[in-house]
Parts: C-alpha cells; sequence; structure tokens
C-alpha cells in the first residue's frame, strides 16, 4: 500500500513538475503526460504481477515437496 501511494505521490509530483517547466502547449502537454504516465504504470504493473507469479509459483512447488514427503511418510508407517 505504501508503494501505491508513493507510485501515485511520484507521479503527480512529475506531472506538476512538467506543466511547470514545459515549453508546449497545455493540450500537447497533456498528451504527452498520459502517453507516459500510461507506459510507466503499465511498467510498473507488469513488474509487480511477474514478481507475484514468481511466489505463487514459489509457493506451489513448496506444497507440493511438503506433499510428497508426507506421503512418503504416511506409506513407511510413520
Amino acid at each position: 500500500m505504501i508503494f501505491v501511494a508513493g507510485t501515485l505521490f511520484g507521479i503527480m509530483a512529475g506531472v506538476i513538475l512538467g506543466l511547470a517547466l514545459s515549453p508546449r502547449s497545455g493540450k500537447e502537454m497533456r498528451s504527452e503526460i498520459v502517453k507516459k504516465v500510461s507506459s510507466d504504470s503499465m511498467v510498473k504493473i507488469k513488474d509487480g504481477i511477474e514478481g507475484q507469479i514468481g511466489k505463487i509459483n514459489d509457493a506451489i512447488k513448496a506444497g507440493r515437496m511438503a506433499a510428497a514427503k508426507r506421503k512418503e511418510e504416511l506409506e513407511a508407517g510413520y
């Protein structure tokens, strides 16, 4: 949650600075901001999803290993 808040704050700060320091017209600047924010957001979302997929795959692997170990114990008569 803190990461999301920090990301949104950073985006807002960038937009404000970009508008304040830009020599472009407002319409051109808004168009560029939308493109940049959309692109950056998609990269961050993709990275976050890939990280979560990795964690899920690790958990699945650990669960399978634990199940196999327990099965061996049960078959051995523990």
